[in-house]
């Protein structure tokens, strides 16, 4: 009898094994495919930067991007030319409030642009219709804490164009990461759907893919068009403006917007001042005329010599002998946002750091170059054109003209395609061509390979107190529960509930004013501790 039971039991165990055995082999015991070590790729081009406007040209059109964003922004009802004629009104204005500083900031009028129907720019048959010409991976300016994964962004151009009737208006989708408990790791899901672009059969195939990613979401992660990722708090749209009765009185500039809400709780696109993009003024002597002070200037230079200053000249400091492409690559600023104009003019030099700077200040950054032992090869003209690359303005034009384009160390920043750097036609302009995005495919390749960043080491800034080296991930797994959104967050759920309070409620109109203001402060200060946190890939982040 023991005999026979011994034999049953041997069998069972032989059967559970073959059965564990079986599922094995089957995928039972598969593991997760986040566990899984990324698979290798050979990433390309087709994985940073997409700009066939012929395939980009329905899916991507204004009008469904706008309609995605008004659907997502909450608020009392409003639709897609309501929104967008906040943009148009707002170049009429001759001086906007800084919500910094509450100064008031005067930028120039821009009469044609202001007259112009946002009708138009929906309809890809006029020529006004502003049509979808790049995509773009920005995954490059990620934090080094994971706490968002970069921008992802869709630029669109005024169909009819010329030299003085042209348009651009760049939707800046900052994409908050899918999982912040496991810091840049938890991008993997987003970049690791763009890595696959590079294997796609042709473009027909990416656009579908991208679509997909923008419009609908992908597995484990919301649609990229939504409209708290243009503003609330992070995020932009930035405008481009060349549509001018006289390029003399009315010069190129660039705009920025964040979404936001009305007096009415309507949403809309209300101006911002420009990232990395300081008032000239502070470069130059004082004027009488100047609305900024003699405390405004110093505060403004004291900060300038400081981490910026030192951000400028970092990559020379890191590496000896580094490359045109690495110093062009590695440079960054992080101007106190104090500072920044609500307009960034790229046309001629009225708005370059380079241009009538003050001897003082140039006597300062000698000072505080020469200060600097492991630099060499680096003017102060040089660290001030360098100064000029961080602006909006510089980077699209000024800083790639002859005598402003020279960065010391043998690097030369290179050229636009005339105020922008993807036209009217998807042409690429050779900065990007030839430098970001070689630098953003490698990153996008290292990035598969090792999910940790390999952001540059950030030398000493003398007279500035040392960062904490260590990056503070957040214990968090969704998206919107990381701390830099849930001030943000809480604010517009009060202002929904408000909103959609009955009309007859006493004291609506006082309430949502000051709501609108809470929710600015909220979105400014998560902004400013969004910037100062390192870069994953260099040491400030704007552009």
């Amino acid at each position: 009898m023991s005999v026979i039971r011994s034999q049953s039991i041997t069998s069972r165990s032989i059967f559970l094994l073959c059965l564990m055995i079986a599922a094995s082999i089957l995928g039972c015991d598969k593991k997760k495919p986040e566990d899984e070590a990324p698979k290798p790729i050979t990433i390309n081009k087709k994985s940073v930067v997409i700009h066939d406007v012929n395939a980009l040209a329905k899916p991507f059109a204004l009008n469904r991007t706008m309609e995605q964003i008004v659907a997502t922004a909450g608020g009392a009802s409003t639709n897609s030319v309501s929104m967008l004629k906040s943009v148009v009104d707002s170049f009429a204005e001759s001086a906007f409030v800084h919500p910094v500083s509450g100064r008031m900031i005067e930028v120039i009028p821009r009469p044609l642009e202001s007259v112009m129907n946002p009708t138009d720019w929906l309809n890809p048959a006029s020529p006004d219709g502003m049509i979808p010409v790049g995509l773009f991976n920005r995954f490059d300016l990620a934090p080094a804490d994971g706490s968002n994964c970069g921008e992802y962004r869709i630029v669109y151009a005024k169909k009819s164009s010329g030299p003085l009737d042209r348009m651009t208006i760049i939707f800046e989708a900052r994409v908050p990461n899918p999982n912040p408990s496991k810091g840049l790791a938890g991008c993997a899901p987003i970049t690791d759907f763009w890595a696959e672009r590079s294997n796609d059969a042709n473009v027909a195939q990416t656009v579908a893919a991208l679509e997909k990613l923008y419009y609908q979401g992908i597995p484990g992660v919301e649609p990229v068009v939504q409209a708290e990722n243009y503003g609330l708090p992070m995020g932009q749209l930035r405008v481009n403006l060349f549509k001018t009765p006289d390029p003399r009185t009315v010069p190129w500039s660039l705009r920025e917007f964040l979404v936001s809400f009305d007096l009415d709780g309507r949403a809309i696109f209300k101006p911002e001042p420009v990232d990395d993009s300081p008032t000239a003024a502070l470069f130059r002597i004082a004027s009488g005329s100047s609305v900024f002070s003699e405390e405004d200037f110093n505060s403004f230079r004291d900060a300038f010599l400081g981490q910026p200053l030192c951000n400028l000249v970092n990559p020379d400091r890191i590496k000896k002998n580094a490359s045109a492409n690495d110093i062009i690559n590695g440079i960054s600023a992080g101007y106190d946002p104090r500072f920044n104009d609500f307009e960034s003019i790229s046309q001629g030099n009225a708005d370059n750091p380079a241009t009538e700077t003050d001897p003082l200040l140039i006597n300062q950054v000698q000072t505080r170059l020469a200060a600097l032992s492991d630099l060499s090869g680096v003017s102060p003209a040089q660290l001030m054109n360098r100064a000029g690359t961080m602006t909006c303005g510089g980077c699209h034009q000024f800083s790639a003209v002859d005598g402003n384009n020279d960065l010391g160390n043998n690097a030369t920043w290179p050229a636009s395609l005339g105020f922008v750097h993807v036209d009217e036609t998807g042409a690429l302009s050779p900065l990007l061509n030839d430098v970001f995005i070689p630098q953003r495919v490698k990153i996008a390749q290292q990035f598969k390979e090792n999910r940790a960043a390999f952001h540059q080491e950030a030398a000493t800034c003398p007279g500035v107190a040392v960062a904490a080296k260590k990056v503070i991930t957040s214990d968090v797994t969704k998206s919107r529960e990381h701390d830099l959104y849930k001030g943000v967050d809480s604010i517009r759920t009060k202002i929904q509930k408000v909103i959609q309070a009955s009309e007859a409620q006493p004291d609506k109109s006082a309430e949502l004013q000051t709501m609108l203001q809470e929710l600015k402060q909220a979105t400014d200060f998560a902004r400013k501790q969004e910037s100062a946190t390192q870069g994953a890939y260099t040491p400030a982040r704007t552009h």
